[in-house]
């Protein structure tokens, strides 16, 4: 029968406590962000309406550690970005990247916890190789990493969705490429890197953010595109909050689309986490 007792009690209830996505308008002035429902660990914040930069931080760097997922350069210190992580939100300043008066900006927010597949590492490199311990207890999806200390490295993502051995850049929109002494591996316990200097430069600070699948909460794949307005069907299991896309055998941007900004289907509004561009209207794709 179609009734509660005999659906399966999922991980998480209710999935806001873990993620959410926020719109707001910035006072240019100190301002507070507080209706979330948990104290976030990584926020990602981007100003809708100009072309600056996209603005991740965590609690693992530290506030005012600023890093932009478009740009290739080191970690910057922001006193004028987020200047506090809150126990349901966060509080920014004035920086134009997070808080220019009247301007709309979006915040996509995590809770680093196992029960949620997320966690944030930071570890030294040392320029061979080494094994990086997490703390998921499962073998994560995603895989993406930053060299904090130098200028001029690119993010890697090593994805499960992608052909085995290759890896795709968060701040380009070239396609997969070979995995040559990068992301090499990954387990249930820990991630391996090589020799290559943007994920193992010797002596310098790197930031991994690891996702792992949770059932009825999170959901990381691949669809092969048929080119048909009316396109594929991709099966999640849940209402996806957030959704970021990348065309892996070819030329494309990283669209990144939510239900805060799209409440009602089609969802046309999207940013891109490659660029710094304003946000653009297409029909992406229903969110169902």
């Amino acid at each position: 029968a179609l009734c509660t007792t005999n659906l399966t009690t999922p991980t998480i209830k209710k999935p806001s406590s873990y993620f959410d996505a926020v719109t707001y308008t910035g006072t240019g002035a100190s301002n507070s962000i507080s209706s979330l429902g948990f104290s976030p660990d990584l926020i990602w914040i981007k100003n809708r309406g100009g072309a600056t930069s996209h603005a991740l931080y965590d609690t693992v760097r530290g506030v005012q550690a600023q890093l932009s997922s478009d740009t290739t350069g080191a970690e910057a210190t922001s006193s004028t970005g987020l200047t506090a992580f809150g126990s349901n939100g966060f509080t920014i300043g004035t920086s134009t990247l997070v808080n220019t008066s009247g301007t709309q900006y979006v915040a996509w927010a995590w809770d680093e916890a196992p029960i949620a597949g997320m966690d944030i590492v930071s570890y030294t490199g040392n320029g061979a190789t080494q094994n990086v311990s997490h703390a998921l207890g499962v073998t994560p999806k995603m895989v993406i990493v930053k060299n904090r200390d130098t200028a001029a490295t690119p993010w890697n993502v090593y994805h499960s969705g992608l052909t085995a051995g290759n890896l795709l850049s968060l701040n380009q929109t070239s396609a997969q490429f070979a995995n040559t002494n990068r992301i090499t591996a990954v387990s249930s316990s820990n991630f391996s890197v090589g020799s290559d200097g943007d994920v193992n430069q010797s002596t310098k600070n790197h930031i991994a953010y690891l996702f792992a699948e949770i059932e009825g909460f999170s959901k990381f794949g691949s669809y092969t595109g048929n080119g048909s307005t009316d396109g594929p069907f991709v099966y999640c299991g849940f209402r996806p909050r957030w959704v970021m896309i990348k065309r892996s055998d070819s030329t494309g941007t990283w669209f990144l689309i939510d239900t805060s900004r799209n409440p009602s289907n089609i969802a046309t509004i999207y940013l891109q986490a490659d660029s710094s561009a304003i946000e653009g209207s297409d029909n992406v794709f229903d969110i169902l």
